[in-house]
């Protein structure tokens, strides 16, 4: 029988990067984001200005998150949202058994209603990642590595250790295969197994695929 992602990610022997790895990892990270933010920065303030027009202010959302170690980080994203609608959720999933199994199991709604016509937009496009590059840039986040989790999210997780050993990065293993149309537990296999297996040339292969990800808008929402 065929294993499952997370069957072959937790028997897994852990592949020890070659010398120099991180260093370069982190120049690159340093390289691309400060790059990307300049040549980017119309389109940043294009989507800032919509979202204003959209729903006002604030235009950025900055949620709390687990980063490198298990410390604490702010992440930064487009606000795709109603502002404090993150309030409302538990609201929202008890009034709904079917949208409350959905984000039992994937963590995400595929139609959320809280989303306001442009963050759909920005959703689609994976435009609301882009403020991420300054969590790149000053070294709380990495290009590539696991998606960076919420805190309750990772309490009592025999891969926390793992997952938490390296950098969360803006796309990986998880966003190029499937994204949010994978389950909660497979987005932590796809983690795991990245983290096990990592070297430039998967960190390559993984942003060159992260392009066709986002044009397709598989998994987008």
């Amino acid at each position: 029988m065929e294993q499952t992602a997370r069957e072959r990610a937790l028997v897994h022997v852990p592949a020890v990067p070659r010398p120099g790895y991180a260093l370069v990892k982190r120049v690159l990270d340093i390289a691309v984001s400060g790059f990307s933010l300049v040549v980017l920065s119309p389109l940043l303030l294009l989507a800032g200005l919509a979202i204003f027009i959209d729903s006002g202010l604030p235009i950025l959302y900055s949620g709390e998150r687990v980063g490198l170690s298990g410390r604490p980080i702010r992440v930064h994203k487009f606000r795709s949202m109603r502002d404090g609608s993150h309030h409302h959720l538990e609201e929202l999933l008890t009034a709904d058994e079917e949208l409350r199994l959905e984000y039992g199991e994937r963590r995400k709604l595929r139609e959320d209603p809280r989303r306001t016509p442009v963050g759909a937009l920005l959703r689609r496009t994976s435009l609301d990642e882009l403020p991420q590059l300054l969590n790149v840039l000053v070294g709380e986040m990495s290009l590539v590595g696991p998606r960076p989790y919420f805190p309750r999210e990772m309490t009592e997780r025999p891969e926390a250790v793992e997952i938490l050993a390296v950098r969360p990065g803006i796309t990986g293993l998880w966003q190029v295969n499937g994204r949010s149309d994978r389950t909660f537990e497979e987005r932590l296999a796809y983690d795991l197994e990245y983290v096990q297996a990592r070297s430039l040339w998967l960190d390559v292969r993984i942003m060159f695929r992260t392009i066709g990800a986002v044009v397709s808008g598989r998994g987008a929402y």
